[in-house]
């Protein structure tokens, strides 16, 4: 049926979309006004499937989505280009196209037990593409092929990588958002661009890339092997921050090993609202021959402890050590005199009360 016939099909209530079996609206407008792209421009939409009852209604057991799109800008509740539908109604021929455009509809019918055996095999028999199939798909070129050949012959890529679903691509694309971090200025993608990246070298030579990213990956194959259980995007991020200390980060490999798989377990590790930094401290202390302290964070009963030693003035407030001024106890937290990152003890001869302003403006000092 068209999509004229289909929108007064769901106005008049022969087709309803609002059933028990239906999840409620997920797209959101930028996908609900790509149907409508995919209309107008000729891009087939996947197939509606209806199913008939014995009164002739027919409910929508697939396709709920596309026709709330298509419900929602002819009722001019949906903007297509900066435009509803009724501004479309002297100055373009998309509202005619629109209308008469084909859609796919499979309409089936049977037993209850029938219904329900189909919707649950259209909703679980599809398996979406990974974003690499998607990257594959639409911009399959000489530069993808060289980024597949240079996964097939390094094994060192595939080991620094994480052990996902290789074969569907999500290392590969692990891979370059590595390379876009790199090349543009140490920032990684956000939505799109990493796409729009690929389809700019579509058609050019991986081999560059191979070049630029190597480095990269030697070190972490040489500091971090694979027994560490840091994050892989934090492997990479410190691997290019770090590149010209390689060799003193490989003498120490052991002991950043081991200090940071035990602090990575530690309650203070899952406490701490600055992870990553803390992990790069921790390096930089053992590289620096100067372990820090296991213990991270001070605790509550260090905060009592530290209270107790201090007397508040006549409102019950305490005072910050550094900024002077007077705070209720849930205003204070408790900070390191002599900085953790710098071999700082987490012990009360080390810790003073300061405001939360003072604590997180001082930076590492």
């Amino acid at each position: 049926m068209t999509v004229k016939e289909l929108y007064e099909k769901v106005v008049n209530g022969v087709i309803i979309s609002d059933i028990e079996l239906q999840r409620n609206i997920v797209y959101d407008a930028e996908k609900q006004a790509l149907v409508i792209d995919s209309i107008y421009n000729g891009i087939p939409l996947p197939a509606f499937y209806l199913w008939q009852r014995e009164d002739g209604i027919l409910e929508v057991l697939d396709g709920k989505q596309r026709i709330e799109a298509i419900k929602k800008f002819k009722q001019c509740n949906l903007l297509y280009e900066g435009k509803s539908w009724k501004n479309y109604a002297y100055d373009s021929d998309l509202q005619q196209v629109v209308d008469n455009t084909e859609l796919t509809t499979i309409i089936c019918k049977g037993t209850e037990e029938k219904k329900r055996e189909i919707f649950k095999r259209i909703n679980t028999l599809g398996v979406p593409l990974s974003k690499f199939e998607v990257l594959n798909g639409l911009y399959h070129g000489d530069y993808i092929e060289g980024l597949n050949d240079y996964f097939a012959q390094d094994a060192n890529v595939r080991k620094v990588l994480p052990p996902a679903n290789v074969d569907r691509g999500d290392n590969k694309y692990h891979l370059l958002e590595y390379i876009y971090y790199v090349r543009k200025g140490n920032v990684f993608p956000k939505r799109n661009e990493l796409d729009d990246y690929v389809q700019q070298h579509k058609d050019g030579s991986f081999n560059e890339e191979v070049k630029k990213i190597k480095p990269y990956i030697g070190f972490i194959r040489d500091v971090f092997g694979d027994t560490y259980k840091i994050g892989n995007v934090l492997k990479f991020k410190l691997a290019v921050k770090y590149i010209k200390d390689r060799t003193i980060w490989q003498q120490h490999k052991d002991a950043i090993c081991k200090d940071c798989n035990a602090f990575i377990k530690s309650e203070g590790y899952k406490l701490s609202p600055s992870k990553e930094e803390d992990i790069e401290a921790m390096i930089l202390g053992i590289v620096k021959d100067l372990h820090v302290d296991p213990k991270r964070l001070f605790t509550v009963d260090d905060k009592e402890k530290l209270l107790s030693e201090q007397k508040p003035n006549a409102e019950g407030l305490y005072e910050c050590t550094r900024c002077h001024q007077h705070f209720a106890v849930n205003e204070l937290t408790v900070d390191h005199i002599n900085p953790w990152s710098k071999g700082g003890r987490t012990v009360l001869s080390n810790a003073r009360l300061m405001c939360r302003a003072c604590n997180s403006g001082k930076g590492n000092k």
